[in-house]
């Protein structure tokens, strides 16, 4: 969906909401959308805020070279965590300890939540789910900062690809790892120094007797943190640009700098960014976890939301006659994938702070951290579809032909051609990374 349209139009999920839904949805969406040192906590926020401000003020490209260096040491962290890992599970730390899979029968994989038996650890693993969607966040980043190159609808398709290949190995493969080398009742696990010492893995390396990595592992977190909040700071600030584009924001927002920035978009962006001095108090922890909660089901109701908008786009498609063919990519397994997305996403958004509702669990801030952006986003939808008196935009009033057309041409430009010199090493890299 994303490659179909006219990448000049700084092409955002947002938009697809207006195009395919109607204009209310794409309204309520929007604003949704350390070492040990003495030193206190808000000067290293400063120091970051400074950084990550400024590579979104310079020029995209400059933008884009930071990221790979920050990618390019987490691949590496990741990657060398993994082995690493491998190896104190097989007794190749100094201890000569194999774990194996010991810890998945003693004290078992899953941990009791709220109940004992069965019950309980289906309660422990959908409590979880919250946790892992926070690490998937913003995923959608790919599309959006392909249209900012030079052949996006040739860039944006292999990225989604990758996307897949990089989630397994760095995100399922190491959970796996962490699973086997640490159990859950380790009392490290629960700690809130603020340091990379309640990492998993630190944990398992120094149980293993390995006790250099933790400084290591926190000089690459800190440019991991400074990658993800770049990126979340592009992430909006480029939806805010294409939504003026599109007429659906002030036109201001559409002045750009001399490097070709969307300096106002970025600069409205930046805005909620001294929240983040909330966490330099004693309760460092229980706001970390607001942040998480809030934005994590912020992010769920997008995902919602993308899946009902691609369905309107292939319905509407269907409607009209027209093949995904000609396309320049098809997702596989649709629409299949995108109703099961959907419902799934919605359930762990519906069932989200389900364990306040349990005897004695109730509080207000844990209830309002779950269930607040669903309120807002209701009453901005709403609000805006009383406001704007629209309706929803008939499967058979959508239309494609501008966007086919510029398709159409695409493909007969040598730019959407594969560079025929490319090894077969070359490829399967570029496959992967």
């Amino acid at each position: 969906m994303s490659m179909y349209k006219e990448l000049a139009k700084a092409g955002t999920w947002l938009n697809e909401g207006f195009l395919y839904i109607d204009n209310p949805i794409g309204v309520a969406l929007f604003p949704k959308d350390g070492f040990k040192t003495k030193t206190n906590p808000a000067v290293w926020i400063t120091v970051f805020l400074v950084v990550i401000v400024a590579l979104n003020f310079c020029q995209v490209k400059l933008y884009g070279e930071s990221e790979v260096i920050f990618a390019s040491m987490k691949i590496a962290l990741i990657i060398g965590l993994i082995i690493a890992g491998l190896v104190v599970d097989l007794g190749g730390g100094p201890k000569g300890d194999r774990i194996g899979f010991r810890y998945w029968r003693t004290p078992g994989a899953f941990n009791d939540y709220l109940v004992p038996g069965n019950t309980g650890k289906f309660l422990a693993f959908w409590s979880s789910l919250i946790s892992a969607a926070f690490s998937y966040g913003n995923i959608q980043v790919v599309a959006l900062s392909g249209t900012e190159t030079a052949n996006p609808r040739k860039i944006i398709p292999d990225a989604t690809k990758k996307t897949f290949f990089r989630v397994f190995f760095f995100y399922v493969l190491s959970i796996l790892i962490v699973g086997m080398i640490v159990p859950y009742t380790s009392e490290a696990l629960s700690s809130s120094t603020g340091t990379a010492a309640s990492s998993p893995f630190v944990i398992a390396f120094k149980a293993a007797g390995i006790k250099v990595l933790p400084s290591i592992i926190n000089a690459v977190v800190c440019t991991s943190a400074i990658s993800s909040g770049s990126a979340c700071i592009f992430l909006a600030s480029r939806t805010l640009y294409g939504l003026a584009a599109d007429g659906h924001a002030p036109k201001i927002f559409l002045r750009c700098n001399r490097q070709g920035t969307p300096f106002l978009a970025v600069a409205l962006s930046v805005l909620p960014s001294p929240l983040v001095y909330m966490v330099v108090s004693n309760k460092a922890a229980l706001v970390f976890s607001w942040f998480v909660n809030i934005t994590t089901v912020a992010g769920l109701i997008g995902w919602v939301i993308i899946q009902i908008t691609y369905l309107r786009f292939y319905y509407a498609l269907l409607r009209q006659g027209i093949s995904r063919d000609a396309l320049p990519y098809q997702s596989p397994f649709q629409p299949y994938v995108a109703w099961i997305t959907g419902f799934i996403v919605f359930l762990v958004i519906f069932f989200s702070g389900y364990a306040v509702f349990f005897p004695g669990n109730f509080t207000a801030s844990g209830f309002l951290t779950y269930y607040i952006n669903i309120a807002i986003f209701v009453a901005l939808y709403v609000f805006f579809k009383i406001f704007l008196k629209s309706k929803i935009i008939p499967l058979e009033s959508i239309n494609f032909d501008a966007e086919f057309e510029s398709i159409r041409r695409w493909r007969e430009s040598s730019e959407s051609m594969d560079d025929p010199n490319m090894g077969v090493v070359r490829k399967l890299w570029d496959k992967i990374f």
